[in-house]
């Protein structure tokens, strides 16, 4: 729902800067990479997105639109939820992608719920789990019924989340008591269930840590932080008193816990991977509509070099993300995700790929929606265009997945083991 301020944009141009012009144009750069299954796949996404286009009230929180979402089974399409299909990585990139140019706040969210705290749940049972209170987890999240979250980071710890300062004790009854605290715990303040981690023995974290689905029933305690990019968007300092988790929720206990925490991680990468290259098309694609009808010395913007040079170097860098995100989507599908016996050495390869495309993509979102305000001047900086939504959007989403420098830190570490090789 476009509610302006105060309206400054020509309503010629207005009228092009419309989401089904977004498609198209992102359909000509992109359907070519893709075969028929998944082009029409986009098709069925985008004729979704533009139907809930109208119904989106960006005065109003995400969280509404959960549902919409999840009667198509649209709140994640990495793993099979009932009968939506079809499913897979790339599946789930292109989801994210759409979801970005359709509303950046809401591929965020759902992302953190969809996806960090309810893939989990898939490999709970795709370990042999078999408790139908995860199940009942499970479909209350996929519907887009009940709001998730994950609870990794730490006030004091970042990107050690290895090293979590939360603990937990089992009870005579097989229970589990949780003590600690969280951050940045995007959907907190409006989520049911929090997947979270905590270990047993602070000095052994690999070989204790838990992971367990939590629901705020339990006595979970969240304040909102104050994070103005993302206003419709709750994200928590959350707190764990004394919360005591019944058995049936433990999802991965005994150090298993960390197992699962490294096995989640790549998709998720790869996910917030496809949600940045939405967020990179969709800054693009306004950029280019309207520096094609604004005129200014007489003629559209588009035709001075200082602007058509610089859009044109964009378009490169975004479809070059574009491929990467596919074809590493596309490797874990066929090799580890869909394989009859996982390839090792495609495992990680994707990996790897996962952190560097990361680290990529997340520096390219910023770089798009800056370069593409410099070029279409101060409209751009209102809320005549989505533009500067998606600017403030990219900050977040290059943190949530981990921060530039610990995508480094992993990426150099790759490095650093190459020795072994000459």
């Amino acid at each position: 729902m476009r509610n302006f301020q105060e309206k400054i944009i020509d309503d010629s141009i207005l009228e092009k800067m419309s989401l089904e012009n977004v498609f198209n144009i992102f359909n000509d750069n992109v359907f070519p990479m893709l075969d028929e299954e998944e082009r029409e796949y986009c098709r069925d996404l985008q004729e979704f997105c533009l139907n809930l286009d109208p119904k989106i009230d960006k005065s109003k929180d995400v969280y509404v639109l959960f549902p919409e979402l999840g009667k198509h089974g649209y709140m994640q399409r990495i793993n099979l939820w009932k009968d939506f299909k079809p499913y897979g990585m790339k599946k789930e990139i292109l989801l994210a992608t759409h979801m970005s140019m359709l509303d950046p706040q809401l591929e965020l969210a759902r992302l953190a719920s969809g996806i960090l705290c309810g893939n989990p749940t898939f490999h709970y049972f795709k370990h042999g789990g078999s408790n139908e209170e995860i199940r009942k987890v499970q479909d209350e999240l996929m519907s887009g019924e009940k709001v998730g979250c994950i609870g990794i980071t730490e006030p004091s710890q970042g990107s050690d989340a290895v090293n979590m300062k939360t603990t937990c004790t089992k009870s005579e009854e097989g229970d589990i008591i949780y003590n600690g605290e969280k951050v940045y715990t995007t959907n907190g303040p409006k989520a049911d269930y929090f997947c979270t981690y905590a270990v047993y023995d602070t000095e052994k974290p690999r070989k204790t840590m838990v992971q367990s689905m939590i629901s705020r029933e339990m006595g979970v305690k969240t304040n909102r932080l104050n994070i103005s990019s993302v206003p419709r968007v709750h994200i928590a300092h959350t707190i764990l008193d004394n919360v005591r988790i019944p058995k049936e929720y433990i999802l991965a206990d005994n150090g298993e816990g960390y197992v699962r925490l490294f096995e989640g991680l790549v998709p998720e990468r790869l996910g917030i991977m496809g949600s940045g290259i939405g967020i990179c098309w969709a800054g693009l694609i306004y950029g280019i509509i309207y520096t094609n009808l604004r005129k200014q010395f007489g003629q559209e913007v588009i035709k001075f070099e200082g602007v058509g040079f610089g859009l044109a170097e964009l378009l490169s860098k975004c479809t070059a993300a574009t491929s990467l995100a596919l074809q590493a989507a596309t490797i874990y599908d066929e090799k580890v995700l869909f394989a009859d016996e996982v390839n090792k050495d495609a495992e990680k390869w994707v990996a790897g790929v996962s952190s560097q495309g990361k680290y990529y993509v997340s520096k390219l979102t910023h770089e798009v929606c800056y370069e593409v305000q410099q070029h279409a001047g101060g409209i751009s900086v209102t809320d005549n265009t989505p533009i500067d939504e998606l600017m403030d959007t990219s900050k977040i989403e290059e943190v949530i997945g981990g921060a530039r420098n610990i995508q480094l830190f992993i990426i150099q570490n790759q490095l650093r083991r190459y020795k072994s090789l000459f």
